[in-house]
């Protein structure tokens, strides 16, 4: 059975989640390219891809990949990636509504590929994701920092301690603990978002929600107005490093 409230929280999030952009410039281009420069061929394989959100990377590895399954606990994060999907004539993406400890999907398929997932973190949930696999496991987990010029804003102004965002750093431990020999590698850099009032404050409220803050929108927009870089326009700009770790099945064998 879901849990209820992690599924409202991730639905809410849903409406201000980042979502697929064409291009080989972005974020998540770079992170494809950099795993294929690791050995990595999505092409023809079959593929699990494990909290998928909105289906940033899902759907630009199906365009190579035989089969996508992409596993998600919000419903609504599954609706927004079927609409790309459909908009960009994909039709090899089997969408599953499930948290991690409940999804019963067939094991074996060639690549399992997580990534930024909160699911992963105790020893079962770790198993499972290396028992997937029947070649690479991708993992990508921040290493540590995430840092927000907005959000440590607000955090400040409503004397909120922020939690460390280390799953990556974890994760590399976990496994070199169990002697699963593992690719790594940091990738850092910077997101910037340039959005509008009404979505800036929507994306804000959900980070805090956490934390049982909820201000008056009067007070967000008097606390987000240092951030208005043009008329309507606030500009959020995050930095990160992130672990991307890869491993192959022969090396998970250790651990299960």
């Amino acid at each position: 059975m879901l849990d209820e409230d992690k599924t409202t929280l991730w639905d809410k999030k849903a409406e201000t989640f980042p979502r697929y952009e064409a291009g080989e410039h972005t974020y998540e281009a770079g992170v494809l390219n950099t795993i294929k420069s690791c050995g990595v061929d999505f092409c023809g394989k079959t593929v699990l891809d494990v909290g998928c959100g909105t289906g940033m990377f899902t759907l630009r590895i199906a365009r190579e990949a035989r089969s996508v399954t992409a596993v998600d606990i919000s419903g609504r994060m599954l609706e927004i990636l079927r609409e790309d999907a459909a908009r960009l004539g994909l039709e090899n993406i089997d969408c599953v509504r499930s948290d991690w400890e409940n999804f019963h999907g067939e094991a074996g398929r060639d690549i399992v590929f997580c990534s930024m997932t909160p699911a992963i973190k105790s020893e079962e949930s770790r198993r499972k994701l290396l028992a997937c696999a029947g070649d690479w496991t991708i993992f990508l987990g921040f290493a540590g920092v995430m840092s927000s010029n907005i959000l440590n804003a607000l955090y400040a102004e409503y004397e909120v301690t922020p939690r460390v965002f280390d799953n990556g750093t974890e994760m590399r431990r976990w496994l070199d603990g169990r002697g699963v020999s593992h690719i790594r590698r940091l990738l850092e850099g910077q997101w910037v978002k340039r959005r509008g009032l009404d979505e800036t404050i929507a994306d804000c409220a959900s980070m805090l929600r956490p934390y049982s803050v909820s201000p008056e929108r009067a007070d967000m927009e008097r606390s987000l107005a240092r951030f208005e870089e043009e008329p309507g326009v606030y500009v959020e700009r995050t930095d990160y490093k992130i672990d991307l770790l890869l491993w192959r099945r022969e090396a998970a064998d250790a651990a299960l």
